[in-house]
């Protein structure tokens, strides 16, 4: 059983702010620390002080980042350029965005989801958390008591109920309608009518949700909720700490957009490239890609459309430093028994996963390799190459994105995916809409 509520959201005040805009930035885990400085400096107002504030000498228990996102917020809603809506209401959000030629639309609701003995059932992560990361987050939301953005999740609407009434509200006119820095378009619409409300709760009873991003986000929640939890003698489960904000996005949207997450290897390989291509014969069919400095373009086009094409086929595309005029792409052979390979105890669906068959096969057996500190990890395929072909990194592997259906199947036998396996693109823009947390408040 999943319990979603409305909520009193947190919006900039358009009255206040004139230029939405500024105020909105990506999540904090893609900023870096150039970004960071941009944002700080396009206004005084953006969520960047919020949800990844600048660190300075002589910080301490008493004032640090987390402290002061704590008191930014506090004041940003006392001197009204942050407004608390009056009465709880569920939110429709849209983000519409570009990826390569194609314009995508991508929908969800916004609800509290409450915590409970069921629900740990049936919210299910699908990647590995990290400690440090956890407990930054963890800080944040002591400090703070709010969730300053969503955790992006998956639920099936097949017969696609909450599609139909979210399509509905979007006829109406957005409370938010604005374009961030990365030129994602975000609006958000208000779900106000109880008929409403009620016939997405009710709906969401039945359901199964899958954390798409934002699994850091989700454990800090949890974690704060328990520790709350301890302090309270008279535990209801309506409490407002035991809620956390979510964005529900059907998984038969067709704005889901994953992209696969490329390999860089940091450190020198042991043999040399065509030692390392004869010992993948016995594993793959290899088709090689040699191109001349006038031809690269054409034939790093003509590469990356026949690694598309074999998208079910286990299929790479390795770029050494020590051939730096040939692509090559492999492709599983059909008569390779993956279970007489990876002998780990998990699913064949997480077995024949592409990353799983990377880092099993290749990199652990054959180049003994298995720490992921030896790795950089990019979505960006150019940046992949030339961290090989302008920079020290001995090889580069691009990767086909990892397919919904099968995040899902391994999400539902409570299993988590190899480490850096996905990237739902685009993140969920921070500023949009934020959830105050408020101590002695209930949430029914």
């Amino acid at each position: 059983m999943v319990d979603i509520f409305p909520f009193c959201g947190v919006l900039y005040n358009k009255k206040r702010v004139k230029k939405l805009s500024n105020v909105l930035s990506p999540p904090y885990d893609v900023i870096k620390d150039e970004e960071q400085e941009f944002l700080y400096n396009l206004s005084d107002f953006n969520m960047v002080r919020l949800i990844l504030g600048k660190d300075f000498p002589g910080d301490n228990e008493y004032n640090n980042k987390y402290v002061r996102a704590a008191s930014s917020f506090n004041g940003w809603i006392r001197h009204g350029i942050l407004s608390v809506e009056e009465k709880p209401s569920l939110y429709v959000y849209e983000q519409q965005f570009k990826y390569g030629t194609k314009t995508y639309s991508r929908t969800g609701i916004i609800a509290l989801l409450r915590f409970d003995d069921v629900s740990k059932r049936k919210v299910v992560p699908h990647e590995f958390t990290l400690p440090t990361p956890k407990r930054d987050r963890i800080s944040l939301i002591r400090s703070a008591s709010a969730n300053f953005d969503n955790v992006f999740s998956l639920f099936s609407d097949e017969k696609g109920k909450i599609s139909k009434i979210m399509k509905k509200m979007k006829k109406g006119k957005p409370e938010l309608d604005v374009k961030d820095v990365k030129g994602i378009i975000n609006r958000l619409w208000k779900v106000k009518k109880r008929s409403e409300i009620k016939k997405i709760q009710k709906y969401f009873k039945d359901k199964t949700v899958f954390i798409a991003d934002g699994h850091h986000r989700y454990e800090a929640a949890l974690q704060f909720k328990n520790e709350m939890k301890v302090r309270n003698t008279r535990f209801t489960e309506e409490e407002a700490y035991n809620h956390v904000m979510m964005d529900f996005v059907p998984i038969q949207s067709l704005g889901l957009v994953v992209l696969p997450i490329h390999r860089v290897l940091k450190i020198p390989l042991q043999f040399s490239a065509q030692y390392v291509l004869t010992q993948l014969e016995a594993y793959f069919d290899i088709f090689e890609y040699p191109f001349k400095k006038k031809s690269e373009d054409k034939i790093k086009k003509k590469m990356t459309k026949e690694l598309q094409k074999k998208s079910n086929e286990h299929a790479f595309c390795f770029y050494f430093k020590e051939i730096p005029d040939t692509y090559y792409i492999l492709a599983l052979k059909k008569d390779v028994i993956i279970h007489d390979i990876i002998k780990e105890d998990k699913s064949d669906n997480w077995k024949n996963l592409d990353v799983t068959i990377l880092h099993s096969l290749v990199f652990k057996n054959l180049l003994g390799i298995e720490d992921n500190e030896n790795f950089i990890f990019t979505k960006h395929q150019e940046e992949a190459l030339n961290y090989v072909k302008d920079q020290n990194a001995s090889l580069a592997v691009l990767l086909n994105p990892v397919k919904v259906e099968d995040i899902i199947k391994i999400a539902e036998k409570f299993e988590k995916m190899p480490q850096k396996s996905t990237y739902f693109y685009p993140k969920l823009t921070s500023g949009v809409i934020m959830n105050r947390i408020i101590l002695g408040e209930k949430i029914e």
